[in-house]
């Protein structure tokens, strides 16, 4: 036979054995596609996009709640095939609603849902339905095996965060063995807090602790700075702690021994930041600075209505050149509290014009308090009634308050002081620390300390 005869009988033998093979491998596959099973699972749950209310301040300062578009994609479910559980680790953000959100679902049978609050109506599931995750609802999947025979139910949970993460959330979990004392003043020295002040026989001691641990220790008297004439002011700086006591400045390693490092002071500033240049008015009327609490020089003679007593300074560098430092003081000087600036390549204190507004004006307060915390200045006094904020250098302080509208409270001013402190008319002091803390100790034997969720750094 001729060989190309045969290659053509083989070619053609060939062709119908691979046919027969196709519609053999195509039955089976079409038998199996359309095999009834008894299983049923969820392998596969994605949350879509919803609706995050966010309270926002518009450019008159006015409070608005607006929304923006949030997705489920960035916070993975979890889930649980043992206790039949689907819910998110990582909560979605602060004011999420939940009320109406899309999903995408695969797995093994078909793909059911309904509420515990109505498990009688049961529904369908399309990649297109919004569906109601608030708690209150209960949201159960159901998966139906294909041959009917079995289900199984998943309780599905959306987790929400329940505080907002600039909510300043206060605990009085640092008050063991806490002694009062009068008229106090506080700072950190080497992640340990002091606390100063007079007992009951008018002697100055101090209290202290470590502000990630332990109790309080017992009041330890003060040696070499008298309590006559104790003014409450008291700064860190270069690894030591100053205070004025009289027309004196004195100074401690330790808090407790005090030797004088400067004489004729009327006042001095209260400066935050141990790296802050320092600041007094002495006894002539001059202002003056010092670097090392050694070496002091003269600004400039004190302008009329500068602050002569309860004085607190901040310094940082200037946004547009950080090798110039701005300074921002505020206290009271006659009678009057007012702000007032200076540059470092400056001599010249400048007295901020208050604002036209009255209410943003910063108010005569007893017992003036401000601090730098997140970026902005916060001001308090006797009465613990609440913050002021300048995001301005001084210039313009709003009250912080919560926000309510159509019976939704929002806290995008979000600093608070505690609420059982409020109308509190005693004494008390005050320090803030490098783990995001606020420190509050009052005359009456309380100890708070606040922190905002987003810039907490304790564990970390």
């Amino acid at each position: 036979m001729h060989f190309s005869t045969v290659l053509m009988k083989r070619t053609i033998f060939s062709i119908i054995i691979l046919a027969f093979v196709l519609v053999s491998v195509v039955s089976c596959l079409k038998d199996t596609e359309t095999e009834k099973t008894p299983q049923a699972a969820i392998t596969s749950f994605v949350v879509g996009y919803y609706n995050v209310r966010y309270q926002d301040i518009d450019q008159q300062g006015n409070d608005s709640i607006t929304y923006y578009r949030g997705g489920g994609v960035l916070f993975p479910m979890t889930i649980d095939q043992v206790n039949n559980r689907i819910y998110n680790i990582d909560s979605l953000d602060y004011g999420s609603d939940v009320d109406a959100v899309t999903t995408s679902v695969s797995g093994v049978g078909t793909v059911l849902y309904y509420y515990s609050d109505d498990p009688g109506a049961v529904y369908y599931w399309s990649g297109y339905d919004s569906i109601d995750f608030t708690p209150a609802r209960g949201v159960v999947f159901r998966m139906v095996s294909s041959d009917g025979t079995y289900k199984r139910d998943y309780k599905v949970q959306l987790n929400v965060r329940k505080v907002f993460p600039d909510s300043l959330l206060w605990s009085q979990a640092d008050s063991t063995g806490f002694t009062a004392l009068r008229e106090p003043c506080a700072v950190i020295l080497n992640d340990s807090l002091y606390n100063f002040g007079l007992d009951d026989n008018d002697a100055l001691e101090v209290v202290s602790k470590s502000i990630t641990e332990g109790k309080w220790t017992a009041p330890v008297a003060l040696s070499g700075i008298p309590s006559a004439g104790w003014s409450r002011n008291v700064i860190v700086s270069g690894g030591r702690i100053y205070a004025q006591s009289g027309n004196s400045i004195y100074g401690s390693i330790n808090g407790i021994d005090w030797t004088e490092v400067k004489s004729g002071i009327k006042s001095l500033v209260r400066t935050e930041g141990e790296s802050c240049s320092i600041w007094a008015v002495d006894t002539d009327g001059n202002i003056i600075k010092s670097s090392d609490m050694s070496e002091w020089t003269k600004s400039c003679k004190m302008p009329e209505g500068f602050p002569d007593s309860a004085a607190i300074a901040f310094e940082y560098p200037l946004a547009t050149n950080k090798s110039i430092k701005r300074t921002v003081l505020a206290g009271l000087g006659n009678n009057n509290l007012s702000v007032w600036t200076t540059l470092s390549t400056d001599t010249l204190w400048s007295q901020m014009d208050a604002p036209a507004n009255i209410s943003l004006r910063l108010p005569v307060m007893q017992n003036l308090s401000v601090i730098k915390y997140d970026g902005s200045l916060f001001a308090f006094g006797k009465g613990l009634n609440g913050f002021r904020q300048s995001s301005d250098n001084g210039i313009t302080w709003y009250l912080c308050s919560p926000y309510v509208k159509n019976n939704e409270t929002s806290w995008n001013r979000y600093m608070q002081l505690p609420k059982k402190l409020k109308g509190y008319e005693g004494d008390f002091a005050y320090a803030v620390d490098r783990l995001g803390s606020i420190w509050l100790m009052t005359a009456d034997g309380q100890v708070w300390r606040g922190t905002v969720t987003r810039l907490d750094k304790r564990g970390k």
